[in-house]
């Protein structure tokens, strides 16, 4: 009877420090091959700092996680490690977005080499993601743009906000990184120095049905004046990026 006794407590407690499906765990460090990386995402890694904020996002196995306006895929390719062959990594894109990042992203998806990355080409106001279908939304450094118009570009905010939490199953995260602006001035600086207060986003997600998480400090830079372009040379991939994680009500 002891005996008994003594193998199922020890059973219980053997299954209760195992980590779950989808949920990373608490306090561990993610694992990322870097042997089958890039060169220049491994040159990017060290102002990007891509291990600090996907453990920030509690990115896990199994997740199903939208990239939203990925780009070349940088952070894809990554959470393609992470969450595993029984998750999937949505790298999306639209048409004009595609004209700037095609290249990248062909060479990142060419071959089916990152087989749990869906190439997700879609236009902002019709993501089709079902409701409810994705665990995680990455939305880094493409929040600005929906403040950015052109001929041909607009988005429609609420809209877009809306699509995302609706994707998002109850709990589900999206994590916010973007240029910080500075403080007080909204959208103002969206349109020609691509950047957005960060005060802004957190009022306009907690009214679009969002939860905050928490902030990051990872990728701040107080060097950084937020009055120039972070595309100028001297900043460039170095500006004051806040990094925010909201979850679904």
């Amino acid at each position: 009877m002891k005996l008994t006794t003594l193998l199922l407590t020890t059973t219980i407690a053997l299954v209760s420090t195992m980590p779950l499906a989808g949920v990373p765990t608490i306090g561990g460090t993610i694992s990322i091959d870097d042997s089958v990386r890039s060169a220049s995402d491994l040159k990017r890694d060290k102002t990007s700092k891509p291990r600090k904020v996907i453990e920030f996002a509690n990115i896990g196995l199994g997740m199903k996680v939208a990239d939203i306006l990925g780009g070349g895929g940088y952070y894809s390719e990554m959470l393609s490690q992470v969450v595993g062959p029984q998750g999937k990594v949505y790298l999306h894109n639209n048409q004009t977005y595609l004209k700037y990042v095609g290249k990248e992203l062909k060479q990142r998806v060419d071959g089916k080499r990152l087989s749990n990355v869906v190439d997700y080409q879609r236009e902002m106001d019709d993501l089709g993601f079902k409701d409810g279908s994705l665990d995680a939304v990455f939305f880094v450094l493409g929040y600005h743009d929906m403040y950015h118009s052109s001929d041909e570009w607009h988005i429609d905010a609420k809209d877009l906000l809306a699509q995302l939490n609706r994707a998002l199953e109850p709990g589900g995260t999206l994590l916010v990184i973007d240029h910080a602006a500075p403080q007080g001035t909204g959208t103002k600086h969206s349109q020609k120095l691509h950047r957005v207060d960060e005060d802004y986003v957190k009022q306009e997600l907690l009214s679009s049905g969002f939860v905050f998480v928490k902030s990051g400090q990872m990728l701040r830079n107080s060097h950084d004046s937020r009055k120039i372009s972070p595309f100028r040379p001297e900043i460039r991939r170095k500006t004051d990026r806040f990094v925010q994680l909201y979850s679904k009500k």
